[in-house]
């Protein structure tokens, strides 16, 4: 199978550099790859303004900043805050058609970072599913060494964020999102260079969908 038809998915723990690693898989496979482009592409299909959907997805947690792009559109519902998407009758509604913007994704090859993309697309035969993981502590260093934030922000976006991502598939899904069931690559990211984690993604990767 040519290496265009590759499918990447990428769950990652806040510290773990998912967006990097996840745009450095795809530029060496030479293949899309879809995190924030997903609700621009909901929004296109259902002719609903962007505006409105990155709303949705900033106002997921009643002021929770971090929460913003760290997974798919429209929790609103089960967290209590008003539906502001005229567009759409319910969060399934949404969450079908950005399951259905991954899944049209994968027919010609992409690679994912996070929105349950390991669950939506565990039937396709090509695809593989990679965790980044690593103790906490560990994560948190390297995000005070990447980033401008104090320990104290950066510990309250670790513990926000991964509250978030395991919220999300549990709540969807009914899956644990560090579960290695999930995955066919489970990598400590805190433990080996970014540069490793890109080639071991994209050997496995190409294996897969050969």
């Amino acid at each position: 199978m040519p290496e265009a038809k590759a499918v990447v998915t990428i769950s990652a723990a806040y510290g773990t550099g998912g967006e990097r690693v996840g745009r450095a898989v795809a530029g060496s496979l030479g293949l899309p790859f879809l995190d924030r482009a997903i609700p621009a592409a909901v929004a296109k299909e259902l002719m609903a303004p962007l505006a409105e959907v990155e709303y949705a997805e900033r106002h997921l947690t009643r002021g929770l900043r971090h929460w913003l792009d760290l997974f798919a559109p429209l929790g609103s519902a089960w967290l209590g805050i008003p539906d502001p998407l005229e567009p759409f009758t319910s969060e399934r509604e949404y969450l079908d058609h950005t399951e259905s913007v991954m899944r049209r994704a994968a027919h010609h090859g992409v690679v994912i970072l996070g929105r349950g993309a390991s669950v939506v697309l565990r039937d396709v035969p090509r695809a593989l599913h990679v965790r980044l993981d690593g103790p906490a502590e560990f994560r948190l260093a390297l995000v005070l060494a990447e980033t401008g934030l104090g320990e104290r922000e950066a510990r309250r976006s670790q513990r926000e964020t991964d509250l978030a991502r395991r919220h999300y598939l549990r709540h969807f899904y009914n899956v644990d999102v560090a579960s290695p069931q999930l995955y066919h690559l489970y990598l400590d990211a805190t433990a080996l260079p970014r540069s490793t984690l890109v080639e071991l993604i994209v050997t496995a990767a190409r294996a897969r969908a050969g």
